[in-house]
């Protein structure tokens, strides 16, 4: 299976559970230490850029407080349910891997990506990163979570019971992976946050550790 395979299976995963998700994750954010973290960093009314928008739930948080939201996703069924839910609102749909084709260089104060970069590929993950690099504006602050792990795998998604058995891909990262990329990019650490993953039926499994990490374009 190559690349756009891969991530052609994650995009077909959750058009099947966007409605259940959205209705679990549509405003729900589990993470508020670490948004509010990341908007401390923020200039007024600064542009952000979600990639991996899903159901929306990050534009109900951003919105309320003035941000300019921008959300981007490749499944056309999580933004039918984030309009449902929310409204419409501006949502580019396509894959992440195509960011360069509708932002220009040093064009966005911001971007984050919460559970999503786990979804790409190797080859895949390193670009996002450079893009992002590319069309964030200099001090420009990048919000993202990855998984700490070695490789790639087809794990159960929880939403699909029997049919989700090895159905969903994941790739993970050591932390020194990260810190080399960030380093070849020149992208300053300004927060980092780790959590076990406990909860049964938790989204891509148990006793997985979540990383999450604030960086500034230099």
């Amino acid at each position: 299976m190559n690349s756009e395979e891969k991530r052609n299976s994650v995009k077909k995963d959750y058009d099947l559970i966007a409605e259940q998700f959205g209705q679990d994750y549509g405003t729900f954010i589990e993470d508020l230490d670490v948004y509010k973290a990341f908007e401390e960093k923020l200039p007024k009314g600064a542009t952000i850029l979600d990639l991996g928008a899903g159901a929306g739930r990050a534009y109900a948080y951003f919105n309320k407080k003035g941000y300019n939201y921008i959300g981007l996703d490749f499944s056309s069924k999580m933004r039918d349910e984030a309009f449902k839910i929310h409204s419409e609102f501006p949502y580019i749909l396509d894959d992440m891997v195509n960011i360069k084709n509708h932002f220009e260089s040093n064009s966005i104060d911001s971007v984050i990506a919460m559970y999503s970069l786990f979804h790409l590929p190797e080859e895949n993950f390193r670009k996002v990163l450079v893009d992002v690099n590319d069309i964030l504006k200099k001090d420009g602050v990048f919000l993202f979570s990855y998984q700490r792990g070695v490789g790639e795998e087809f794990t159960d998604e929880p939403y699909l019971g029997d049919k989700g058995k090895s159905a969903l891909y994941m790739n993970y990262q050591t932390d020194d992976e990260i810190d080399s990329i960030l380093k070849t990019l020149e992208f300053i650490e300004v927060y980092k946050k780790e959590r076990i993953e406990t909860v049964n039926g938790a989204i891509n499994g148990n006793s997985a550790v979540s990383l999450y990490k604030i960086i500034r374009k230099g």
